[in-house]
């Protein structure tokens, strides 16, 4: 019977093995295997089985510097900060330096602000200047790098050595979010305030063919869709207009949220009461959706508190 991941953690569960012979197993098989599902079944089971040793960080270490799958970096990553946060700095130094894959990039960014150190906090502001160097963010050379003026003004009214780690690693996830953005739907809009984002604008997708792509982005379906969208914390207007979502039900988690447009979207009755929990909402754009063909504006409003358009046709 060939040997899996699975099958090494049933035998151990078992008292077939105990856990140092698994996890030695384990690594043979993140090691040799070529198969990303096994070698990420592999990391996941080794963590659950918990054991803290030199070998395993090396190994992990290894995997997070050059792994070919961004998901396996990316619980490599996971793990080190969860069990060798004292170990961390080196490879997280070297990997923040040149991962791509997005979430692996956060769980980078994440470890250095638990370190909290300044060591961390050094690696933090350099990757901080080299935004500032940056002259777009795009390998097309399309969209200029808004952040450099931002953080400019930013660094006029407080010095960057004067900023938390955390306040430091907030900017850089907001420039790497809207970085993945860019990547993935090409057309996009944004306005930045202190080097975060506060207005986000995803309404052209799919009406704008971008020429240098010669394709259309596709437009989006689910919230979930909008990768690190729930990272732009301070994200106060948003429009998500001429798209196919549904649910609203994660924007939610957007407490900043103050504007918020919808039109032409799938957006359904059911949705009111995740309005409802949009606490500091003003305003809501929501016509051309099944929604307003159900409403009483006058009741909508008073029950949310916001000025709502729901026009079925035009203004």
């Amino acid at each position: 019977m060939a040997l899996t991941p699975l099958k090494i953690y049933q035998d151990l569960k078992n008292n077939s093995l105990d856990k140092k012979n698994a996890a030695e197993l384990l690594i043979t098989l993140i090691e040799n295997s070529e198969k990303d599902d096994v070698r990420l079944e592999s990391v996941q089971l080794l963590e659950k089985i918990d054991i803290k040793d030199d070998k395993i960080f090396k190994m992990l270490e290894n995997l997070l510097i050059s792994d070919s799958n961004g998901i396996v970096r990316t619980l490599a990553a996971n793990y080190i900060k969860k069990s060798f946060i004292e170990y961390a700095i080196a490879p997280i130094k070297w990997a923040i330096q040149y991962e791509s894959d997005y979430n692996c990039i956060l769980t980078i960014i994440e470890t250095l602000i638990k370190i909290d150190n300044e060591e961390s906090k050094s690696i933090l502001v350099n990757e901080i200047k080299k935004i500032r160097k940056t002259k777009y963010m795009d390998k097309d050379k399309q969209y200029k790098n808004n952040f450099r003026k931002s953080l400019k003004e930013l660094f006029k009214t407080k010095k960057i050595k004067t900023f938390s780690c955390k306040e430091l690693a907030e900017i850089l996830i907001n420039y790497k979010t809207i970085e993945a953005l860019i990547k993935k739907f090409y057309t996009l809009y944004f306005k930045l305030e202190n080097g975060l984002v506060i207005a986000l604008d995803l309404s052209d997708l799919g009406w704008n063919v971008n020429v240098w792509k010669q394709k259309y982005a596709d437009r989006i379906k689910s919230i979930s869709d909008i990768i690190g969208l729930m990272n732009l914390k301070y994200l106060k207007s948003l429009d998500l207009s001429n798209n196919r979502i549904e649910s609203v039900e994660d924007l939610i988690n957007l407490k900043n949220l103050t504007h918020l447009y919808l039109s032409n979207n799938k957006i359904n009755i059911e949705n009111l009461d995740f309005f409802e929990k949009m606490l500091n909402l003003k305003f809501l754009d929501i016509h051309r959706n099944p929604i307003a063909d159900k409403l009483n504006i006058q009741e909508i409003r008073k029950k949310l508190n916001v000025k709502i358009k729901k026009n079925l046709l035009f203004e």
